[in-house]
């Protein structure tokens, strides 16, 4: 299964973690939301899949 990447997504992502960094001063912790971002956004995109698959089979 093929994942698309939304700019606009990816984009607030970005600045999350950007504003992340300004608060904490650590740019690990920001680099690891973002990672975890990025890795929940993978599995509800999955999810979203087999929920429409699921609803076309029936």
């Amino acid at each position: 299964m093929k994942q698309k990447l939304d700019w606009r997504l990816i984009i607030l992502f970005l600045l999350i973690c950007a504003g992340l960094y300004i608060i904490t001063e650590s740019f690990l912790m920001s680099l690891g939301i973002l990672l975890l971002l990025f890795v929940a956004d993978h599995f509800v995109q999955e999810l979203q899949e087999r929920k429409r698959n699921q609803n076309k089979n029936d």
